[in-house]
C-alpha cells in the first residue's frame, strides 16, 4: 500500500476513508493544485519539445519555394518513364515495361546477368522516388542533411546502373523472353538526367539551407528557451514559479490593454 503524502504513514487495506487515520489530512486532494501545476508544466514542456519538430517539418515541405521547387523536381524522372523509354518493336514506355515484368520470370530475369542489374535499378531508382518524398519531412532534422544526399545519391546511383548495364544486354539479346533487338529511347536518357538535376537540386538546398519559422511556445507564461535554460542551469522550482507568475501577470495586462484597444 502506498504512504500518505504529509506524514508518512503507511496506509493499509482496511484505511478505505479518504482521510488520512493519523494526520487526518484528506488524501485526495493534498497539494492538488500543487500537482496540477507540474501536470501543466509537463504538458506545455512536451509540447515545446515537439513543435520544433512539426516547424521544420512543414518548413521541409512547403517552408520557401525552394522546398517546393524540390518536390516538382523529385517528382519530374516520373514523367520521363512516360516516353519512349525501351524501342523493341516500336517505342515502350514504363507500362509496356510494367507489363513484360508481370509476365516474366523474375528469378531468371533477376538472374540474367546485365539485364537483372539494369531491371533492378530501375526499379530501385523510381521505389526511391517515393522514399525521398516521404523522408523530406526529416530532412531538416539533426541528421537530414546527410540523409538527404544519401537517399538522392542511391536514386541517381541506381538510374545509371540499370542504363550502363541496359547496353550490353541488349546488345546480346540477355533479356528472357525477348528476342528482337533494343535500344534505350529518349525517355531512359532523360529519365537519368532528370535524376541528376534532382540531386543536384537538393546538393544546393542543403548548401544553402530552407529558412524555418519557429513557433512560439510558453511555459507557465515563460518562453520555452527561458524556461528550459532556468532548468539547466538548476534554478528551483519555486523560483521559476515566481517568474511564472510575474510573466502572466505581465501577459494579463498586455491582453487587456490589447482588449481596451480594439474597443
Amino acid at each position: 500500500m502506498a504512504n500518505c503524502p504529509h506524514c508518512g504513514y503507511h496506509l493499509r487495506l482496511t484505511d478505505w476513508k479518504p482521510d488520512c487515520p493519523k494526520c487526518g489530512v484528506n488524501l485526495n486532494y493534498y497539494k492538488a493544485n500543487e500537482r496540477l501545476l507540474d501536470e501543466s508544466e509537463k504538458a506545455e514542456a512536451e509540447h515545446a519539445k515537439f513543435q520544433p519538430k512539426v516547424d521544420r517539418a512543414k518548413a521541409a515541405y512547403a517552408g520557401s519555394w525552394k522546398a517546393i521547387a524540390r518536390i516538382v523536381i523529385t517528382l519530374l524522372p516520373v514523367a520521363a518513364l512516360f516516353l519512349p523509354v525501351v524501342k523493341a518493336d516500336g517505342a515502350k514506355n514504363a507500362i509496356d515495361i510494367y507489363k513484360y515484368l508481370s509476365e516474366a520470370d523474375l528469378g531468371a530475369l533477376l538472374g540474367a546477368g546485365a539485364a537483372g542489374a539494369s531491371v533492378a535499378g530501375l526499379a530501385l531508382s523510381a521505389v526511391m522516388i517515393l522514399v525521398c518524398l516521404i523522408l523530406i519531412i526529416m530532412s531538416l532534422g539533426k541528421h537530414g542533411k546527410g540523409r538527404t544526399i544519401a537517399l538522392y545519391g542511391v536514386m541517381l546511383g541506381a538510374a545509371l546502373v540499370s542504363l550502363a548495364a541496359f547496353f550490353p544486354a541488349a546488345k546480346a539479346t540477355a533479356f528472357p523472353g525477348v528476342e528482337t533487338a533494343l535500344s534505350a529511347g529518349v525517355g531512359a536518357y532523360l529519365y537519368v538526367a532528370l535524376q541528376a538535376v534532382s540531386f543536384c537540386w537538393n546538393l544546393y538546398v542543403v548548401k544553402t539551407g530552407i529558412p524555418v519559422k519557429y513557433t512560439p511556445c510558453l511555459i507557465g507564461g515563460l518562453p520555452s528557451e527561458e524556461y528550459f535554460g532556468y532548468i539547466e542551469k538548476g534554478v528551483s522550482k519555486e523560483e521559476i514559479r515566481r517568474k511564472m507568475l510575474v510573466a502572466l501577470a505581465e501577459l494579463q495586462v498586455d491582453a487587456e490593454a490589447a482588449g481596451e484597444t480594439e474597443a
